[in-house]
């Protein structure tokens, strides 16, 4: 799945991500993860794998342009926004 978002455009992608990778394609974001004391700043081509089953939060420090993929089956227990990334 692929998102596009503005300067300053804050992304909250839930929680019970575990697995899931956020990948720059474009521009640059910051992502905070609750339970992790680090702050992660990706610019294009870099990447995060979410380790825990925190809160995930994006934020766009530049218009940007993120991929959320995973390489974990789909299951019907799942937050909404792993089986969208599941189905790419």
């Amino acid at each position: 799945m692929e998102l596009l978002l503005e300067e300053n455009e804050i992304l909250d992608l839930g929680e019970g991500l575990r697995g899931v990778t956020v990948l720059c394609q474009q521009g640059c974001c910051w992502l905070t993860q609750s339970g992790d004391s680090r702050d992660h700043i990706l610019h294009p081509g870099g990447r995060f794998t979410v380790q825990s089953k925190g809160q995930v939060l994006v934020t766009a420090s530049a218009a940007c342009r993120i991929r959320l993929q995973s390489e974990t089956l789909r299951s019907p227990r799942s937050s909404f926004w792993r089986q969208l990334c599941c189905e790419l």
